[in-house]
């Protein structure tokens, strides 16, 4: 198994860490400068009709999809509703930032003088803190809080249904004339939903890094674990191959002993004089090696004396005549 190196673990660990971290920290802050880039949402939106209720397509403030805003009237006919830009109404005692979208235009007929209907406006982008606003440019105080109910229908959708009677102070012509004009827009506090916002998105950042945490110390107990293995393993090579080894001296070893006993093979041991010389053993040490090494040689040395004859004794005689004249400076 190869041997994992735990510094480089550590080492591209921290940066994929890093880099996790600054991606997440960036989607808050893409959405932060949205909300206070964008002052309204980022297209006109698209009005269609299906029978008596009209719906809103368009892509709010701060948001990179589009919502569905519903208009509904119960007591009358809802004739029609429009987009209306928000510079047409913008008044110091309100923030452009505080509203989802642009302002919509209501317009509702076929009324009896004076009567009062309920407008219906359906979205599951509102919240239970989302209020309805009503802008009214005839009025000393053109912007009010229309007081709108908001009820929980299925799933995420609220329902913000407002009370609005003709000719009254949400009634923008402000004649009794069978005809509503209601000018609003729906309302939410900026630094709420910004700080909500970021909350939440932190909290998941906190919660991947809690994750990756968790991640990094079952790894390094993994980690341990293995090179724990890896030692144990390792450990025990190491005590048999010294085992083996031990076993084999063991049978290659001649052991010495005073009383001349034999070893576990069976081999009668020498007895060893301790009074003997240094000397004594190397004569004996010598000795014993000229005669392995007469015995280990491939033809032996005869050093027997051969037999004298008047041939070889003629012969010697030459040979030492021969080395006297050559030998004998004296006589040259």
């Amino acid at each position: 198994m190869p041997r994992i190196d735990i510094k480089l673990f550590n080492r591209w660990f921290w940066i994929w860490l890093v880099s996790a971290l600054l991606f997440f920290s960036l989607t808050p802050l893409s959405a932060s400068l949205a909300a206070f880039g964008d002052k309204i949402e980022k297209s006109k939106p698209q009005f269609t009709r299906m029978g008596d209720k009209i719906t809103a397509k368009l892509i709010p403030r701060a948001k990179n999809s589009s919502v569905l805003i519903n208009f509904e009237v119960s007591g009358g006919k809802l004739l029609e509703v429009q987009g209306m830009d928000f510079a047409e109404s913008e008044h110091p005692d309100v923030d452009v930032k505080d509203f989802k979208s642009s302002l919509f235009v209501t317009k509702i007929g076929e009324l009896t003088p004076g009567m009062e209907v309920k407008i219906s406006i359906t979205s599951d982008f509102f919240t239970s803190e989302t209020a309805y606003w009503i802008f009214n440019h005839k009025l000393q105080k053109p912007w009010m809080n229309s007081e709108a109910e908001n009820l929980s229908r299925s799933g995420l959708t609220r329902d913000l249904v407002i009370k609005v009677k003709d000719g009254g102070p949400f009634d923008t012509d402000g004649a009794t004339n069978g005809r509503i004009t209601l000018v609003g827009g729906a309302k939410d506090s900026f630094w709420g939903y910004a700080l909500g916002t970021l909350f939440i998105r932190f909290f998941g950042i906190f919660l991947v890094l809690s994750i990756l945490m968790i991640g990094m110390i079952i790894s390094g107990k993994v980690f341990q674990s293995i090179a724990k293995r890896k030692g144990k393993a390792d450990e025990a090579s190491a005590s048999q191959a010294k085992e083996a080894e031990d076993v084999m001296s063991d049978e290659t070893r001649m052991e010495i002993s005073p009383d001349g006993a034999t070893n576990n093979a069976g081999t009668p041991q020498t007895s060893f004089d301790a009074s003997l010389s240094k000397e004594s053993v190397i004569a004996v040490s010598i000795a014993l090696h000229m005669h392995l090494s007469a015995l280990q040689a491939p033809e032996p040395l005869d050093l027997s004396i051969s037999q004298i004859t008047s041939w070889t004794q003629q012969g010697r005689e030459r040979i030492m005549g021969d080395r006297f004249l050559t030998f004998n400076r004296s006589n040259r």
